[in-house]
């Protein structure tokens, strides 16, 4: 028989980390059931992490850290719907709205999506901050409200809530990470490089798809990871009301969407088909998804999604109609607007996300701190993309600003027309996929 193991105080524990030694799986799971019930403090947690950051952790470390963090609270189970229960979550970038046209798409397929999402904090956007620029829109769901939700529509976007995975929730408040949902059939992971994302080069996020993957592995989740890059906006629109507003427009399937999008989100979401056996190749995945978007079902599935998270009917049939002074009234996008114009005719070689990010930041479209309002109504659309032409003197961007922009940001235009890079040489439509781990 084993010896009972001897428990650490916090700070020894700390202590233990920063020397380089390894912790058990007691001692991770002693730390993270502290972030529960009080024994570890908001000091605590910043110094294990900065342990953590400087020492690296072992296999066996990020394995039990991970099944404690999932078994930190209830865990919700989906006995009636084996083998169609999916997810996918990213690290972040500038105009990320995968999320939002993804889980109604798949919804539509008659996959279960239980999206559990988080905020914004720093440059890039939270899925949760923009479908609250939905009037209405409830992020906090109790568990009864989910499963209700996920049986009767199919799909739904919320928050992690005090008794689902509260540990994660905790460390989300100090720093964006990517939550962990359990009882899984599939799972995608976008894995972000570039100037405005949490890695800054492909090799970097490499390291993390691997070690997501190998733990996706040892909890026996069929699990894909893509590397995707992250130094120009996806789509054309960044802010919180301006990306519900393109959501909305691939739902429609309007003319002039963004391709960008569409591609992402049909690759990623068929990559959830294939790896759960409902399409045979990731061919026929991809246009299982775009075909939602044709034919208006996955619109459908977002107007009862939303309706079942609390917006009211007759909000969310105009937010689907083809009027879009409708939509627009709704959504309300600041009437301040102010144009970004190239000084130089070419090809878009380059739009600078993290510039774009900064200046809908500290607008008011984003948080400095986790304690800031957001103003939904301010945001950049983009009029030009990568590998398209442009004329000197022409428009390639629309920003929303506030009334007191200047006050705010006194360098925010010229900052805003200093982000296109032109080349006089056609250039190439962007990749985004770097690798894929499967």
């Amino acid at each position: 028989m084993s010896t009972p193991e001897h428990a650490l105080s916090i700070p020894d524990l700390i202590a233990k980390k920063r020397d380089g030694l390894e912790l058990s799986p007691n001692e991770i799971q002693q730390f993270i059931a502290g972030l529960s019930n009080g024994d570890v403090q908001d000091c605590h947690v910043g110094a294990m992490l900065m342990a953590i950051y400087i020492q690296g952790m072992t296999e066996r470390e990020i394995c039990s850290m991970t099944m404690s963090m999932r078994d930190s609270g209830e865990r919700l189970s989906w006995p009636n719907y084996r083998g169609i229960v999916v997810d996918k979550h990213s690290t972040g970038g500038i105009g990320d709205k995968i999320s939002i046209p993804l889980a109604p798409a798949l919804a539509a397929c008659q996959m279960k999506v239980p999206m559990m999402s988080g905020r914004g904090l720093g440059i890039t956007g939270g899925t949760l901050d923009k479908l609250e620029s939905i009037p209405g829109y409830q992020t906090q769901l109790t568990d009864e409200q989910i499963v209700q939700l996920i049986s009767n529509v199919g799909c739904g976007i919320f928050s992690q809530s005090v008794k689902l995975n509260p540990a994660d929730r905790y460390l989300y408040s100090i720093r964006d990470v990517t939550a962990t949902v359990p009882n899984l059939d599939g799972l995608v992971l976008d894995i972000k490089y570039g100037s405005s994302a949490f890695m800054k080069t492909p090799e970097n996020a490499e390291v993390l798809a691997n070690w997501l993957f190998k733990v996706s592995e040892l909890l026996g989740m069929k699990t894909c990871c893509y590397i995707t890059e992250m130094n120009n906006p996806i789509g054309y629109c960044i802010g919180n009301a301006l990306e519900i507003q393109e959501s909305l427009d691939l739902m429609k399937y309007k003319q002039g969407h963004s391709a960008d999008l569409e591609d992402l989100i049909c690759e990623q979401g068929g990559r959830l088909l294939l790896l759960t056996n409902k399409a045979q190749t990731i061919e026929q995945g991809r246009e299982m998804i775009r075909d939602t978007f044709k034919n208006g079902s996955a619109l459908q599935k977002f107007h009862d999604m939303i309706i079942g998270q609390g917006v009211s009917p007759s909000i969310a049939a105009q937010l689907i109609s083809n009027d879009e002074k409708a939509v627009q009234s709704i959504l309300k996008l600041s009437d301040v607007t102010h144009q970004a114009i190239s000084t130089q005719k070419g090809y878009v070689q380059s739009i600078a996300s993290f510039n774009l990010g900064t200046i809908v930041q500290r607008l008011g479209g984003g948080r400095l701190k986790s304690t800031d309002k957001l103003d939904f109504s301010v945001g950049i659309r983009l009029l030009k993309h990568v590998g398209d032409s442009v004329q000197e003197n022409e428009p390639w961007a629309i920003l929303y600003a506030p009334h007191d922009a200047s006050k705010r940001y006194p360098s925010f235009l010229d900052d805003l027309n200093s982000s296109l890079v032109v080349s006089l040489t056609p250039v190439q439509p962007l990749q985004r996929i770097y690798k894929i781990l499967t």
